[in-house]
């Protein structure tokens, strides 16, 4: 496994990587264009080195580049496939310090080495994503997980995503519309996910919530072992989720995780109006009593009530069923605006129905089984029909309140575990009657 020894802190030089992979992209399109002239034309292998390249590069930068690059692919029909497949199937393999940065990182953070607060404490990462990775100690016996965030990555937020936007723009193929409602939402929840006293705050809320579930566990966070850039919790045992998904052969087990999935998930955004918001298989473990173990609050959003009441009344018949009242709703979420045109009102709604037909479609039933390839195929054909149209390729087709972007995240991220899990399971519909518009 290769290591690094270094990580560029400053902006200069944070800049010149992005300028160097720049040239490397650029060349890889040159090489590509002319092996077109000779009858050559294979543009999903020129994706797939762009992905590697660009990937390279910001597993080696970290932070909010890199976060960034991960947010997207967990969206359907943004990224091309080849960058899809890459940056998701990464959320938790960048590159890993070497055993000098993790010293040094720590005795900045701490003013001690590990090995002065814990009695054992290995210097080889288990787990390394966007933000920092996590390493095993042990303390009077107790197995921990301390997680150390990247030097650098707080300070360079701001500038970072001056970097990564016209770069993405220009290299990856998506549109500015599509970025653009990104970054003010980013920018604030990246500020929240690298102050890991919030994240703690945020373990100990979800605790409670698994504390009321019989199938969901949390683990202890420990605060005089944590700091605002270190965090030390319980040490769970289990299989990673992507290990369970794919070997995991019995479905009524399956079956079990996708709803402890859905139990909590559900029970974050009705009761507290709060929910995990990185919901991506790398942040689960299914413990050795085959309990679902929730990893990692640093994206946790809180759903201002006006939000929550507006978004969740989209699930109630009485609401769907009176166009005045649905309207008015589409306009207090900014899916529509009072400005537009009839032919935009028109094309919006279309587009908003659809979404809330397919994406409602599993909370309207009884028991849904997301191994029914129909559903699937609907979401990606809707996706791609979405990712082609050209009406919406301009600044005035960005819609939504920002609040409803990691909400939005967060179903698609809910959605492809139970896709994956192939899992039959049943939602709580009793929020219905507690909405008020």
């Amino acid at each position: 496994m290769d290591f690094q020894n270094k990580i560029p802190t400053g902006k200069v030089s944070r800049a010149t990587r992005f300028i160097k992979t720049g040239i490397k992209v650029s060349g890889n399109y040159a090489a590509h264009y002319t092996k077109k002239l000779f009858g050559e034309d294979d543009k999903e292998e020129l994706e797939r080195k762009n992905a590697e390249e660009i990937f390279n590069m910001l597993s080696q930068l970290k932070g909010t580049a890199l976060k960034i690059a991960q947010m997207l692919s967990m969206d359907t029909g943004i990224l091309p496939k080849a960058y899809a497949e890459k940056f998701i199937n990464a959320q938790n393999n960048a590159l890993r310090l070497s055993g000098p940065l993790v010293m040094n990182t720590f005795h900045k953070y701490t003013g001690k080495s590990p090995n002065e607060i814990f009695d054992s404490f290995n210097m080889q990462a288990i787990a390394a994503a966007s933000i920092g990775q996590v390493h095993e100690a042990y303390k009077d016996g107790k197995r921990l997980a301390v997680k150390i965030q990247y030097p650098g990555v707080a300070e360079n937020i701001h500038s970072d995503i001056s970097l990564a936007k016209p770069f993405i723009l220009k290299y990856m193929g998506v549109s500015a519309a599509a970025v653009q409602q990104y970054v003010e939402e980013i920018t604030e929840r990246l500020i929240e996910e690298t102050d890991y006293e919030k994240e703690l705050q945020n373990g100990l809320e979800a605790g409670e919530i698994a504390d009321t579930l019989d199938n969901v566990v949390v683990p202890k966070f420990y605060p005089t072992l944590s700091s605002k850039k270190v965090l030390t919790m319980e040490w769970l045992d289990g299989r990673m989720l992507n290990d369970f998904i794919e070997n995991e052969t019995n479905q009524v087990k399956r079956n079990a995780i996708g709803q402890a999935l859905v139990d909590f998930f559900q029970s974050q955004v009705h009761k507290k109006k709060k929910f995990h918001a990185d919901l991506h298989p790398g942040n689960f473990i299914v413990t050795d009593d085959e309990k679902l173990a929730v990893l990692d609050f640093g994206c946790t959003k809180k759903l201002p009530m006006d939000v929550y009441n507006n978004y969740f009344a989209l699930a109630d018949d009485g609401i769907l069923n009176d166009r005045d009242k649905l309207k008015s709703v589409f306009i207090k979420m900014d899916f529509l605006r009072e400005t537009d045109t009839d032919k935009e009102i028109e094309m919006f709604w279309d587009i908003i129905v659809r979404t809330i037909e397919l994406v409602s479609r599993p909370l309207r039933s009884d028991a849904f089984d997301f191994s029914d390839e129909q559903y699937n195929h609907d979401l990606q054909k809707f996706g791609d029909e979405l990712n082609k149209d050209e009406r919406l390729k301009n600044d005035n087709s960005a819609r939504g309140s920002r609040h409803t972007l990691f909400l939005h995240r967060a179903f698609i991220g809910l959605f492809g575990i139970l896709y994956n899990l192939k899992a039959t399971v049943s939602f709580d519909r009793s929020f219905v009657n507690t909405i008020e518009i």
